[in-house]
Order: structure tokens, then sequence, then C-alpha cells
């Protein structure tokens, strides 16, 4: 509840942290691009790696508040904000490689992920010296569980400039609620357009909608074993959202069985946007991992 005048009879309720302002600078990748970083706290830390349809600092919540147990570090990846446009041979190589970009910038070396950032950070698990990573619904496509079978409308609509009809398709498989609802096209498409311009996630949709096709295309183009990830040897942080759509529980299942050593959990009420708004219990989660010895 938000806090009320009390001449309206309602009680007030306890204010929300504030989120701390982060510093703001841009760093050079190794393709000579750049990458714009927002670090709540100094020295090293951790470096989050969003997801492909969140404004970075939508995640400014969660950062500030875990920044308290160390710095996090949060950047734009290619194509959003204030970075560098997706390369024409864009691939998960060029997502590591700025990932690793950052780690040094910063002398960081723990990795946290949302979504497809989620991904790119069980990559670096693999590719890169860090010393534990911490996930929530990673978008890996084990199995090839992830629903891409709408990609080619994804990528048509995305080619002719069609922002809205892109996150339209791409909602209708990230949104359960959205998935059930048997909205014609023209109720459906009318709603996506009044969330792109009234709502903070809405208003860079369209800056993002390229990078999203891209990202997408190249999860359909990678069906994965879990075991692929059985290399990993550093502390692994497993979540997923109860209310995610069912593949990221999927995912997160199959990995906790290929990492015996990995501490996994499903977050009861969670859906797959909750680090946007992040509860006491999945910051806990976040901070306790991020305090166990190495």
């Amino acid at each position: 509840m938000s806090t009320q005048h009390r001449g309206w009879g309602r009680s007030p309720s306890r204010k929300k942290p504030a989120v701390v302002a982060p510093q703001v600078q841009s760093i050079r990748t190794s393709d000579g691009g750049s990458l714009r970083v927002f670090s709540y706290g100094s020295g090293p830390g951790a470096v989050f790696a969003a997801g492909s349809l969140t404004r970075t600092l939508l995640y400014g919540r969660f950062a500030s508040r875990l920044s308290a147990t160390m710095p996090v570090h949060v950047y734009d990846r290619r194509g959003r904000g204030g970075s560098s446009p997706q390369p024409a041979d864009y691939s998960m190589d060029t997502e590591v490689d700025d990932l690793k970009a950052v780690l040094d910038a910063t002398g960081s070396r723990v990795v946290l992920g949302h979504s497809y950032g989620g991904g790119i950070a069980l990559e670096a698990a693999l590719r890169l010296p860090v010393s534990r990573v911490g996930v929530y619904d990673p978008a890996v496509n084990i199995d090839g569980c992830l629903p891409t079978q709408t990609l080619p409308e994804l990528v048509a609509a995305a080619a002719r400039g069609d922002h809205v009809g892109a996150v339209l398709v791409f909602s209708r498989e990230m949104d359960p609620v959205l998935a059930r609802v048997p909205l014609p096209d023209p109720a459906a498409r009318a709603l996506v357009w009044a969330a792109s311009r009234l709502t903070r996630e809405g208003h860079s949709w369209k800056e993002m909608v390229p990078s999203l096709a891209h990202e997408i295309t190249l999860l359909d183009g990678t069906h994965a074993a879990a075991d692929r990830y059985a290399g990993i040897r550093v502390p692994l942080l497993l979540l997923a959202g109860a209310h995610s759509p069912w593949y990221f529980r999927t995912i997160a299942s199959g990995l906790a069985a290929s990492l015996p050593g990995s501490t996994s959990m499903v977050i009861p009420r969670a859906g797959h946007s909750a680090l946007n708004h992040p509860s006491e219990k999945i910051l806990g989660l976040f901070r306790r991992f991020l305090q166990q010895p190495a």
C-alpha cells in the first residue's frame, strides 16, 4: 500500500527504501564499441547483465538495495541506451566479450543476470575467470524448450519497424496471463501501444526491438543440453519465478540437476519481472549468496 492522506481514512505504510543514484561511465569494448555502465557503489563487486526487453535503469531498485552488500554495476547491453549498436556479426561471443570489458573496468569477478542476461552470465561462468554467478529466470535454450516458433513473425515485425507488433508477439510467449486471454489482435495491439507510451518499460521498446529480434534468433539456433553447463566450477545461484512462464522452471531444474553443487529455488508468487520490484525474499537470497565464503 502507498502512503495515503489521513483524511481519507487509510493508515500510512512504510516508505519503500530510496534508490541510490548510480555513477555513470562509458567504457570501451574489445571491438572499439562503447558500453554505458551504471555503478551502484564504487570498486570491485558484481556486474549485472540485463534481459532483452527491460531498460537497464528498471533494475535500479534491485542494484541499489543489493549494493549495501557489495557494489553492483549494471550496463546497457549492445543496442540499448548509451551503448553501441549490435555489430553485424553479433553472437554470444559479443556478449561475453562485452561482459569481460565491464568486469575488467570495474575490477569485479561476480556476475549476476536476468533472463537473456542470465544466459550470458552462465556462459561467462564457462569462459571467464569469475568467482560466482547468480541468475534469475536464465534464458538458455535447454533441449529447445524456449518457445521460438513465432520467431519469423517477430523478426518480420521488427524489420518493418512495427515495434508494437514485435512486442505483442514476444509478450504472448513471455506473459502467461496474456497468452491465456483470448483478446483479438486489434485489442491486444491497443494494450501494447498504450503500454509503450504510458509505462516506463514501454518507452524504450522501440529502441530495443531490433536487438530483441537478433537475440531470439540466436536462442532459436542454440539448443544445448543442460549438461553443457556441468563444467561450471564456481558457486552458482539458480532462481526461477513460480509465476514466470513454465519453461524458466524447466531450465532451472535441468541446470540444477547437472550442477548438484548449485543453490536452486523457485520463488513463490514471483513473476519474470520480479527483479524490477524485488521482494525481501529475493534480495535476501542474493545477499546471502554474495556473502558466502568462496
